[in-house]
């Protein structure tokens, strides 16, 4: 399946795409990158798109290549999100000047469920499930939200070891779909290369798509609505194979590009 563009532009932009310099920001353009562990960015993340939208913000407060101790307060790592940002992060558009009224509610409303929300993945035959904040308050009539850390997922957002995914945030400006997020969410693990190849299994783990989908519904439901608005939004151009066994699809392959001159660097 290709998008927007053929195969052999897919082909040529992969040759020079990894020894571009970053682009400066473009006017209005979201600033800063969402920063998180290989692991991380390959599980579960069980957020509704609100959500996922104030944990992005949330890390790209967050310089990876500082300490820790840089962002502690109480013994925990905490930023600030603001219903502006939020509204940035979303493209809600309000009177000249002012934050619409429907920035405030979503970030109100993803504080509220963040505590309960966990990322989820295999390490052999663990099964490790992790808690996003150990705490998300939402101040009233203020318009800002603090998000807390949990300890545990600390090492997943400050690069202390050398598996690590770094995105532009701008990429996710805007996006309408999970399945959109988590789809670019996985793509960035294999920037460096433009490839992925992963199971069905794990794709379906990672984009988190309802059990009872069949394939069928996966390529109608999951994987065109992400293909078609990250190449609207992200000026990403993803074509992916199908590996099958016997007649199942057993893996797919994707092969991707940013099309506005390569900017997949930070």
């Amino acid at each position: 399946m290709v998008v927007r563009n053929s195969t052999k532009k897919v082909e040529e932009a992969l040759v020079v795409r990894h020894r571009q310099e970053p682009e400066p920001l473009a006017e209005g353009e979201l600033g800063g990158s969402v920063t998180m562990s290989r692991a991380l960015a390959q599980s579960a993340h069980g957020l509704t798109l609100n959500e996922a939208r104030v944990m992005m913000l949330a890390t790209r407060c967050i310089d990876p290549r500082k300490s820790p101790y840089a962002y502690a307060k109480d013994g925990y790592v905490k930023v600030r999100v603001t219903a502006d940002e939020f509204a940035q992060m979303a493209e809600m558009a309000g009177e000249e000047g002012r934050t619409p009224t429907a920035a405030y509610e979503g970030l109100k409303a993803a504080c509220d469920k963040l505590f309960d929300r966990r990322a989820t993945w295999r390490e052999g035959k663990k099964i490790i499930k992790l808690a996003w904040v150990w705490k998300a308050t939402y101040h009233e009539g203020e318009g800002w939200a603090e998000v807390c850390f949990s300890p545990d997922m600390t090492p997943h957002l400050f690069m202390l070891g050398s598996k690590f995914v770094r995105y532009r945030l701008e990429m996710a400006r805007g996006l309408r779909s999970t399945y959109s997020v988590n789809l670019l969410r996985l793509l960035m693990t294999q920037k460096d290369t433009g490839f992925l190849a992963i199971t069905l299994d794990d794709f379906k783990h990672a984009m988190e798509v309802p059990i009872s989908y069949q394939y069928k519904d996966i390529k109608r439901r999951v994987l065109s609505v992400a293909i078609k608005e990250l190449a609207e939004k992200a000026d990403l151009l993803i074509q992916f194979q199908e590996l099958k066994k016997g007649r199942s699809v057993q893996s797919l392959r994707f092969t991707f590009i940013q099309d506005a001159q390569g900017r997949l660097d930070v």
